[in-house]
């Protein structure tokens, strides 16, 4: 190693100790002239610079082994120059870094100088001892982590403990929009619109105080932006590292607002909202899941959907099939606590949220109630449609019925034929106040003799107008027929019950429905029977040889005809009685008394007899010998029996008793005819019974048909007679007329003036046509 000139070049301890200090240093050290020639170097100099150290002190000079700028590098005041950094490749040019300090030795009798920067230094040419510090690895690694500083995505700012920047990276450049020289140096608080309202200002002190790390979010208003903040405080200061989390602060709040949105609706709704886990198992539900299920929401809470399932039910397959599919709807019979069923309509959705089902239910109870009730009503409807075209076949087929028990029999046969009902009989009540079978049909003679034993209450209330329905059918019966429900129907019109009408109807289970509508009908059909039996009655007895008059006494008060004598002080005669509307008659009366005439003028007559009870309306024909009257009423024996289908001969009352006589025929059961009417008119009593051959040349009738055989009188309509035999009563025919006029005839028949002359023609006109031909 060359030794001089060199370091310590004094006594020989003091020039040791030098070399020793600087070979111990790790740096390497030379030491060069002013013109850059090297006198001396270390011995690490060949690990740094490559030659070894005799190499160059021979060969090498301070511009070849560093720069030509470190040939005497110092001004003239200038002792010390430090750490000023080079980089020198090497012959495989690989470059190493180094920083250079260089240091001027003086005598050491000289005055002492400063440092680089030194005022007032004085001039000294002495060698210059370089010290190069190779700082080629730190170099590298503070390239390597600044490329690093700036590659990561998070901002940085770094910070003094008086909130000072020293350092950002790129990122907290973009976020400032400043450039780098302008941000480093600058107070933190300075980039704040008001920093004492930003969490920063509070926090980051925090940091300091504590010496711990922290994290916040913050929104930063000038970017409108949010970001999410992490604080590492050290000795020196503070590291802060943040990142953009504005999008996912914008999600959150869509979340957070969609989840209120559902929140409000989960409430809200009137429809019920049920979330289960994935076991079925309910996590939440809304008031109005809790008012369909009838349970507070926290019992609610923690039932399975399996809970309010029938026992029929196969929650586990149903669950798994939901799962499966991700979505269902249909139909859910939910039962309650209390055991109520309540009928769902649910859609149901799964994994909402991972794990979470949510469905939609609907209390559909009442309208599916609705539409079981349209369906049965679709059903009565077509029932009931079925029921009146049965009724009118009915009427059909008794229309051509010659007796009473042809009508009977044909009413019960066309009721079991059409499908509808299995049974139906006819009970008719004997003269000792039993019943027996008139027609029957759909059962044997034995099986409808144990239905009239076992409904006789029953048929005991019909004979008093009284419908009764049956059901279940009594075991007595059921033994001998198969039958639900049986009802029984009066025939009757009138005053006269013809007998009872007993039907038997299998419905498989369903409610009995022979009463409301149905009932109305049955009830319709059975007057219609009775007015047919009335009907052919009648005419039986227009066509019998052999007829039985029945001569009664009415002193029955409420007997129109009673009413009118006493009131009038005078005898009354009928002398026609005409069906007119509502069940009423127009009344042609003669009033005979020698002081009638002298007593009583038509008007206060009329007042008279309209203030009777069962009078509507009266009307004075004549009172020329005789007072003749037309009067409405609908309240006497004579009255019921004509509208029974008998022929009334004679009706008279003199001072409130009066005398009827009418004609049945001889099949008819009189036992029945007298009862009906005593039951209505007790003080009314049957004074004689007669069977006697009809004569051809007896005088027509008060009410009823025509006496007479020929066919074209008989071919009269009911209208056509009621029209004839007003005429004729009321004067019509009278010449010069004094009686009623064609007008006040079609009044008091209640039809029109051209409908009553073409009643009255057409009757007429057959009459006329019988005599001429």
């Amino acid at each position: 190693m060359a030794t001089s000139p060199g370091p310590g070049s004094g006594s020989f301890p003091e020039a040791r100790f030098y070399r020793l200090a600087m070979e111990s240093l790790p740096d390497t050290v030379f030491v060069a002239s002013s013109d850059g020639r090297i006198s001396w170097v270390c011995d690490n100099v060949s690990a740094v610079f490559g030659p070894e150290p005799a190499t160059i002190v021979e060969s090498e000079t301070v511009a070849s082994l560093l720069s030509p700028a470190f040939v005497d590098p110092l001004a003239p005041d200038t002792r010390r120059l430090e750490n000023q950094p080079v980089t020198v490749t090497d012959s495989d040019g690989v470059a190493h870094h180094f920083l250079v300090t260089v240091t001027r030795m003086v005598d050491d009798e000289a005055d002492e100088v400063d440092v680089v920067g030194a005022d007032e230094v004085d001039a000294v040419d002495g060698p210059l001892v370089y010290a190069c510090r190779d700082v080629t690895d730190t170099e590298r690694l503070r390239g390597e982590l600044a490329d690093l500083f700036d590659r990561i995505t998070d901002g940085f700012v770094a910070l003094d403990t008086e909130f000072v920047i020293t350092d950002v990276n790129d990122h907290a450049v973009e976020l400032f929009g400043r450039p780098r020289a302008d941000l480093v140096g600058t107070h933190l608080w300075s980039f704040a619109p008001d920093p004492e309202s930003t969490r920063a200002f509070e926090l980051l002190p925090l940091a300091l105080e504590t010496g711990e790390p922290l994290s916040y979010e913050t929104y930063f208003e000038p970017q409108d932006r949010w970001y999410e903040a992490r604080v590492f405080p050290s000795d020196t200061g503070l590291s802060v590292y943040f990142r953009d989390i504005s999008e996912r602060v914008e999600d959150q709040q869509a979340l957070e607002a969609s989840e209120a949105r559902f929140r409000a609706l989960f409430e809200g709704t009137l429809d019920a909202l049920v979330l289960a886990d994935d076991s079925g198992e309910y996590l939440d539900a809304n008031p109005a899941a809790c008012d369909l299920f009838a349970l507070p929401r926290a019992e609610l809470i923690g039932r399975s959907v399996a809970d309010f399932a029938s026992q029929e039910f196969d929650f586990e397959s149903a669950w798994s099939a939901f799962l499966d599919a991700g979505s269902m709807r249909g139909e859910f019979e939910l039962v309650r606590p209390d055991g109520d069923t309540r009928v769902a309509d649910f859609a149901a959705r799964a994994n909402i949220r991972p794990g979470e089902h949510l469905s939609v239910l609907r209390d559909i109870t009442e309208r599916v109630e609705r539409e079981r009730q349209l369906e049965v009503q679709r059903d009565e409807l077509a029932h009931l449609n079925h029921i009146n075209r049965l009724v009118r076949e009915v009427n059909l087929a008794i229309v051509g019925a010659d007796t009473p028990n042809e009508v009977l029999s044909g009413v019960c046969r066309r009721l079991v034929a059409a499908d509808v009902y299995q049974h139906a009989l006819v009970a008719t009540e004997t003269a000792g106040g039993r019943f027996e079978v008139s027609a029957a049909s759909g059962l044997t003679a034995v099986a409808a003799e144990a239905v009239v034993a076992a409904f006789e209450r029953e048929l005991t209330a019909a004979g008093r107008r009284a419908t009764s329905v049956i059901a279940p059918t009594p075991a007595a019966v059921r033994s001998t027929v198969d039958t639900d429900v049986f009802g029984c129907f009066p025939l009757a019109y009138g005053e006269t019950v013809h007998g009872v009408l007993v039907i038997g109807a299998d419905r498989s289970g369903e409610t009995p429905v022979l009463v409301g509508e149905e009932q109305h009908l049955l009830d319709d059909l059975g007057t219609t029977v009775g007015k047919a039996i009335t009907a052919v009655t009648a005419r039986r007895l227009l066509h019998a040889d052999e007829v039985v008059t029945l001569e009664f006494t009415v002193d029955d008060a409420d007997d129109v005809f009673n009413e009118l004598s006493r009131r009038v002080d005078a005898r009354v005669t009928a002398t026609a009685l005409v069906p007119i509307a509502d069940g009423r008659h127009a009344c042609y009366l003669t009033v005979d008394g020698s002081d009638v005439t002298d007593e009583w003028d038509a008007e206060t007559l009329c007042e008279a007899v309209e203030s009777l009870d069962g009078v509507g309306a009266c009307r004075v024909i004549s009172v020329d010998d005789d007072i003749q009257l037309e009067v409405h009423a609908d309240s006497s024996p004579a009255l019921a029996l004509e509208a029974q289908g008998t022929h009334v001969r004679t009706v008279t009352s003199t001072n409130g008793q009066g005398t009827l006589v009418v004609e049945v025929p001889a099949e008819s059961n009189v036992r029945n005819l007298v009862s009906g009417l005593v039951a209505d008119y007790p003080q009314t009593r049957l004074v004689r019974k007669l069977t006697e051959r009809r004569s051809t040349t007896r005088a027509g009738y008060v009410g009823g048909g025509l006496s007479t055989t020929d066919d074209a009188a008989r071919s009269l309509t009911e209208k056509q007679l009621a029209a004839l035999r007003a005429a004729y009563a009321g004067g019509y025919y009278d010449w010069p007329r004094r009686g009623s006029s064609a007008q006040e005839l079609a009044e008091a028949l209640g039809v029109a003036p051209a409908t009553y002359h073409q009643h009255l023609r057409a009757a007429e006109g057959k009459l006329v046509g019988a005599f001429f031909r």
